[in-house]
C-alpha cells in the first residue's frame, strides 16, 4: 500500500515486520491500541498526525522508541487514563499541537516538553490529577493555545512571560489555582484569558499592560471583589468581560475607557447599580445583568447614547425604572425584565425589540407595546411565571370578576411565542385576519383571572393553558391543524371542543382539570405519541384507544372515575403504560398490556 495516506486501526493489535511498508502514510488513527507494541521496522517517515486516544498506552509504550516518526506534527493522547507520565518528547521536535485532554491519572510532565519550540497548541484540559507543571515550559515561544481547564495545577510558571505568542489561555475550573503571576500581564499577544470559577481573589494590578486582550472572563470566581483600575488601560482591545458570579459590587470608574467593549457580563454578582459612565462605551452591544439582587433603583437616563446596544438583560434584579431614553435605542432586540418586582411602569420601547419579557407584581397599569410590530418572543407577566408552573393539587375555581373586563388585543405580526400570566387581562383576542397572516407557534397561557380566550390563531404547534382557574372554555380548537402539543393544567375548563380535528396532535396532557367531565374525540387523534391524565376527579370513561396506534406513553394517575381502558390491545408501539389510584389499574385490559410491554422490553437485545 505505497500510496496510503491514512489508516484508521480502532482497538487493533498489529504485530510482524514492516519494513518498506505504509511509506507515504500521513494519519493513523489507533485508538483504542493495546499496551503491548510488536510491530518491527514501523518507519513512518511522512506521519503528520497520529491518534492514540482513548488506549492503554503508557511512557512505557514500545511504540515511542520503535516508531519512527521524525515529522510528526499532531499527537492526540485524549483519555489515556493508564498513563501517568508523559513520554519522551525529544523524537518530535517538530510537534505542533499535543492534545492530553482527560488522562485522568496524569500526575506529571516530562520536562523534554520544553524542547518543542514549534508546538502551537497544547491541551491539558481535565487532567484532573495533574498539579504541577514543568517550570521551563517558557520555552515553548511559538504556543498559542494553552488549555488547563479542570486540572489541579496550583501555579501558573512564571516563565509564561516569554511566550510571546500565546493568544489563549484557559484555566477554568481549576480549583486549586489562588493566584496568577505577575509575569502573565508580558504575554504580549494574549487576546483570551479565561478564568472561570478559579478561586484567585485578584488579578494582577499590571492586567492593564495586556493590550491585545480581547475576552476576560472571570465567571463564578466568588473570591474576586474588586477590578483593578488598570482594567481600563485595554480600551483599544477588550471586547467581553464576563464578572458574572463575583462578589464585584463596584465598577471602577476607569471602565468608561473601554471604547471597543460590546458584551459586559455580570449576572448574579453583587453590583449595586450601572454607573452613568457605562453610557461612554458606545460600542457596547451587550449587558447582562439577571440576578443581580442588590441592582436598584433607576437605570441611567444616558443609556440612551447606547447606540449599538442589542441586548439588555436585567431580569430578576431590583431595578424600579427605566428612562424615557430607551426608546432611542433603535437596535435594541432583547430587553428581559422579568421578575423585576419593584417596576412600576414602563416606559415607550423601541419599536425594533424582537424578544420582550417583563414581570412585575407592583405594574399596576397595562404598558402600552402596541408599536413593538418586530416582536417575534413575548413574555407578559404581572406574576413570575416560574411560581405558576408547578400548580397545587387542591384549588378552588376562581369566581367571575364583576369589574368590568379588560380587552387585551394580540396582533404582532411577526409574533412566534407568547406568555402570559397578567392577572390585569381578563379577555384575551387574537387578531389575525386575512390581511396579517399569523406566525404564531406557541401560547402559553398561565395564572390570573383570564376568563375569555378568543380566536386562536391555526399557525400554534403548541398551546399550553396552566393555573387559568377563571378560564372555563377554550374557543374550538377545530382550525389548529398544526398543533402539535396541547396542555391543560390546574384550569376549569370542563371541555375541549373540537378535539377530534387535532390529527396532527401528538402530545396531550390534561391534569388537575377538576370539572373536565369527557374527553369526547380522542379516539380521532391518530398521531397522538404520549397522552397523561392527572388528577382529573370528575372524568369518567375513557373512549376507545385503539386507533391511537402511535402511541408510546400513556399515564393515568387520580382519575379515580376511570374504570376501564378500552383498545389497550391494539397499542403496538406502548412503551410505557402507568395507571395508578383509579379504577382501571387492576383492569384485565391494563394489567395484560404491562404484561405485553415487559415481555417486549425483556425480548429485546
Amino acid at each position: 500500500m505505497y500510496e496510503l495516506r491514512f489508516l484508521k486501526l480502532d482497538n487493533a493489535s498489529i504485530k510482524g515486520d514492516f519494513t518498506n511498508l505504509l511509506s507515504s502514510l500521513r494519519w493513523l488513527d489507533w485508538r483504542g491500541c493495546p499496551a503491548t507494541f510488536e510491530a518491527k521496522n514501523l518507519h513512518l517517515d511522512k506521519l503528520v498526525i497520529l491518534d492514540l486516544s482513548w488506549s492503554k498506552v503508557t511512557h512505557k509504550w514500545k511504540g515511542w522508541s520503535q516508531i519512527k516518526m521524525p515529522r510528526l506534527k499532531v499527537l492526540n493522547l485524549t483519555g489515556c487514563n493508564e498513563m501517568q507520565i508523559t513520554p519522551n518528547f525529544s523524537g518530535y521536535l517538530q510537534l505542533e499541537m499535543l492534545i492530553l485532554e482527560s488522562c485522568f491519572q496524569l500526575v506529571r510532565i516530562d520536562s523534554s516538553i520544553s524542547l518543542l519550540r514549534s508546538l502551537v497548541s497544547l491541551n491539558l484540559k481535565s487532567c484532573c490529577s495533574l498539579s504541577v507543571l514543568p517550570r521551563e515550559m517558557g520555552n515553548m515561544e511559538k504556543l498559542k493555545e494553552f488549555l488547563i481547564d479542570g486540572t489541579s495545577i496550583q501555579e501558573i510558571p512564571e516563565s509564561i512571560h516569554r511566550m510571546k505568542k500565546l493568544e489563549t489561555l484557559s484555566a477554568s475550573n481549576c480549583h486549586s489555582l489562588t493566584k496568577l503571576p505577575e509575569s502573565i500581564c508580558y504575554t504580549e499577544a494574549l487576546s483570551m484569558l479565561l478564568l472561570d470559577n478559579v478561586k484567585i481573589l485578584e488579578l494582577p494590578y499590571s492586567i492593564g499592560s495586556l493590550v491585545k486582550l480581547k475576552r476576560l472572563s472571570l465567571r463564578d470566581c466568588r473570591e474576586i471583589q474588586r477590578l483593578p483600575e488598570s482594567i481600563g488601560e485595554l480600551g483599544c482591545s477588550l471586547v467581553e468581560l464576563d464578572i458574572s458570579g463575583t462578589l464585584i459590587s463596584e465598577l471602577p470608574a476607569s471602565m468608561r475607557n473601554l471604547q471597543l467593549l460590546r458584551v459586559l457580563k455580570m449576572k448574579r454578582c453583587h453590583v449595586r447599580e450601572l454607573p452613568s459612565a457605562i453610557s461612554k462605551l458606545r460600542k457596547l452591544e451587550e449587558i447582562h445583568a439577571s440576578h443581580c439582587r442588590s441592582l436598584k433603583g433607576s437605570i441611567p437616563g444616558d443609556i440612551g447614547k447606547l447606540q449599538f446596544l442589542k441586548i439588555l438583560i436585567l431580569g430578576y434584579s431590583c431595578v424600579s425604572s427605566l428612562p424615557p431614553s430607551i426608546q432611542s435605542l433603535s437596535h435594541l432586540q432583547t430587553l428581559d425584565l422579568l421578575a423585576c418586582d419593584n417596576l412600576e411602569t414602563l416606559p415607550m420601547l423601541p419599536s425594533s425589540l424582537i424578544c420582550l419579557r417583563i414581570s412585575s407584581k407592583k405594574m399596576s397599569k397595562i404598558p402600552d407595546i402596541q408599536n413593538l410590530v418586530e416582536l417575534e418572543d413575548l413574555i407578559f407577566g404581572y406574576e413570575n411565571p416560574k411560581e405558576l408552573i408547578v400548580p397545587p393539587l387542591e384549588f378552588e375555581p376562581a369566581s367571575i370578576l364583576t369589574e368590568p373586563q379588560c380587552l387585551w388585543p394580540v396582533r404582532f405580526p411577526k409574533l412566534k411565542s407568547f406568555e402570559l400570566s397578567h392577572s390585569q387581562i381578563t379577555y384575551l383576542e387574537f387578531e389575525y385576519g386575512s390581511t396579517c397572516n399569523s406566525q404564531l407557534k406557541k401560547v402559553v397561557l398561565m395564572g390570573g383571572n383570564l376568563q375569555v380566550v378568543s380566536r386562536l390563531p391555526s399557525s400554534l404547534s403548541i398551546l399550553l393553558i396552566q393555573a387559568c382557574l377563571s378560564l372555563q372554555s377554550l374557543p374550538t380548537v377545530r382550525k389548529l391543524d398544526n398543533l402539535l402539543e396541547l396542555e391543560l393544567m390546574n384550569s376549569a375548563v370542563k371541555e375541549i371542543k373540537g378535539l377530534r380535528w387535532l390529527t396532527s396532535l401528538e402530545l396531550l396532557v390534561v391534569s388537575c382539570c377538576r370539572q373536565m367531565v369527557h374527553l369526547n374525540g380522542l379516539s380521532n387523534l391518530i398521531s397522538l405519541k404520549r397522552l397523561s391524565l392527572k388528577n382529573c376527579k370528575t372524568l369518567a370513561n375513557l373512549p376507545s384507544v385503539s386507533n391511537l396506534t402511535m402511541l408510546k406513553v400513556l399515564e393515568i394517575h387520580r382519575c379515580r372515575k376511570i374504570h376501564d381502558i378500552e383498545g389497550l390491545e391494539n397499542l403496538t408501539s406502548l412503551e410505557e403504560l402507568r395507571v395508578s389510584e383509579c379504577k382501571a389499574e387492576r383492569s384485565s385490559r391494563v394489567t395484560d398490556a404491562q404484561e405485553r410491554i415487559r415481555r417486549r422490553w425483556s425480548a429485546s437485545p
